[in-house]
């Protein structure tokens, strides 16, 4: 064999050694899942949100006349269940993804882990998709835990109190009405992802995506407030058009468009709003998170 054929020979297995060994797009998605499983801080969290769960549990089963008033309107009495239960998912849930996305995101900047991660091969876009694929991960994992929980709590009271499941099971709209709640949480856990993962992306500071992260929904909604002074001081009403296009507040009511007995839980936009522009907004909200996480991610150098 000449030694022009070995060069080429050994070339062509050393370009397929480094394709075998580049990373892979699932073994990406693993590390990101060790990365948040090792942390002590998910770990709190995740024990918060147990304690509170027992909390609200035992809140709603030592309701005043519980018994009759479930047997009074018991689809008022499931109405109620659910829109506490979405609620609490949305709220308590939204802030634990928030905080998880944005530290996931910006501490690789902040310890400089991302040059390292870049520098074995793996693709800026690549690692970005495998985080946000995490971060949906855990998210439908929370969902998932949250909804059992849930059920097994109404089927065990309703049980106990009328013998059977059957006043609640022969509700027209009980199904429908989950599987709307189900969406409701779907769409916050979303929304929740691709806000506090383009923090991390912008700041590429831990401090600066938890602190976006963590102020963007308070800002939001306090931002009703000031379009309310600001419409009384001037009496312009574009002040309170304005609330219209804000994400907090439409999120808000998301819920109660879709299921007439969900409750806003936080601010409203101050005009009446209709559910294909609540929908609208939000989802344009969520393409520019997302779409800048993306274009920052591809463009922007790493040189820290």
């Amino acid at each position: 064999m000449s030694t022009a054929v070995r060069a080429t020979l050994s070339e062509q297995h050393a370009e397929r050694r480094t394709q075998s060994l580049r990373p892979r797009f699932f073994g990406a998605v693993r590390g990101e899942i060790l990365k948040i499983t090792r942390q002590r801080a998910t770990w709190v969290m995740v024990g918060f949100a147990v304690l509170l769960l027992a909390i609200m549990f035992g809140a709603l089963a030592t309701e005043p006349n519980i018994k009759a008033n479930l047997e009074q309107d018991p689809g008022g009495w499931y109405g109620l269940r659910l829109n506490v239960f979405t609620a609490v998912f949305n709220a308590g849930a939204g802030i634990f993804l928030l905080i998880l996305a944005s530290r996931l995101v910006a501490m690789e900047y902040s310890a400089g882990t991302i040059r390292v991660l870049l520098g074995r091969g793996t693709g800026r876009l690549q690692l970005l998709a495998a985080k946000l694929l995490t971060l949906l991960a855990v998210g439908l994992t929370l969902l998932a835990v949250f909804t059992l929980a849930a059920a097994v709590y109404v089927y065990a009271t309703v049980s106990a109190m009328e013998g059977s499941f059957s006043l609640i099971a022969k509700l027209p709209n009980v199904w429908h009405d989950f599987e709307l709640s189900l969406l409701i949480a779907g769409v916050s856990i979303v929304i929740n992802i691709v806000l506090a993962t383009a923090a991390g992306v912008v700041g590429r500071s831990l401090a600066f995506g938890l602190g976006a992260a963590l102020g963007f929904f308070p800002a939001d909604n306090f931002g009703t407030i000031v379009m309310t002074l600001l419409n009384r001081l001037t009496n312009q009403h574009i002040w309170r058009d304005v609330t219209a296009y804000l994400l907090g507040p439409n999120l808000n009511v998301f819920g109660s468009k879709l299921l007439p007995s969900q409750r806003a839980a936080f601010a409203q936009p101050l005009v009446p709003v209709d559910t294909t522009h609540v929908v609208v907004v939000i989802a344009v909200y969520a393409a520019i998170f997302l779409g800048l996480s993306i274009v920052l991610t591809a463009r922007r150098d790493v040189l820290q």
